[in-house]
């Protein structure tokens, strides 16, 4: 198996949570949708269609901010013809993303992004939060299917439903983010919903997997030639 990996970075991010609305709340890191939109931008899609896998890896601590706005709008019921809606906005500061793909765009993703080519603009989650992808790799991997319970560790962050047990070490900060859309079909319109475990600081994540007797089709382990595991979903 070939794994595209790249970096993805920006001053400021906003990955909008869908069950806020007067306070517009941001996930952590990057979702898999907003991830998914982004390499459809560089090919010139709609959205990325058929199997395609991504493993997200926290390069730099996530620190959030919240700031509060006014958004200019029209017709607003007794308003005249504008009006102005304050409204507080919570921004991820300095992100710094490692993304591995592997799909059936991965030829086409590699080589746009290894030649700075994008057919639509990137950004992180809106179109005030710019970024460009970062061209790393291309490498092999194997899949690891684990046999038997025993500890595994990796630096991407990883699926909850697909730990049996969370290790606990001296100065790891697991956070969990529950409810995170899972794909997006088309016309605002998105289809199912994940729960992730991450490490704040981007610090190995160490934990016993699920055994399971056939293949789950949500989630992969996969060794990196380079010797990391990584774990894509």
């Amino acid at each position: 198996m070939r794994i595209l990996v790249f970096d993805l970075k920006g001053k400021i991010a906003h990955f909008r949570r869908p069950d806020t609305t007067t306070t517009h709340a941001s996930y952590p890191f990057i979702t898999r949708t907003v991830l998914h939109g982004l390499l459809a931008s560089v090919l010139g899609e709609e959205r990325l269609v058929g199997e395609n896998l991504i493993g997200i890896q926290i390069l730099s601590r996530i620190k959030t901010v919240t700031q509060e706005l006014s958004f200019l709008g029209k017709g607003w019921v007794g308003g005249g013809k504008n009006f102005n809606r304050p409204t507080s906005i919570e921004l991820v500061v300095n992100p710094h993303y490692r993304i591995y793909y592997t799909g059936e765009h991965l030829e086409r993703l590699s080589s746009m992004i290894q030649n700075r080519q994008s057919t639509y603009h990137t950004y992180l989650g809106s179109a005030y939060c710019l970024t460009f992808p970062e061209y790393i790799d291309c490498i092999e991997a194997r899949t690891i299917k684990p046999a038997e319970p025993e500890q595994m560790e990796t630096l991407t962050v990883v699926p909850s439903h697909a730990i049996e047990k969370l290790s606990l070490m001296p100065g790891v900060q697991y956070g969990r983010v529950g409810g995170m859309q899972y794909e997006y079909l088309g016309d605002r319109t998105f289809r199912g919903t994940i729960n992730i475990i991450y490490e704040s600081e981007g610090k190995i994540l160490s934990f016993i997997p699920k055994i399971v007797q056939a293949d789950d089709v949500s989630y992969r382990f996969c060794e990196l030639s380079t010797g990391e595991a990584i774990c894509l979903w």
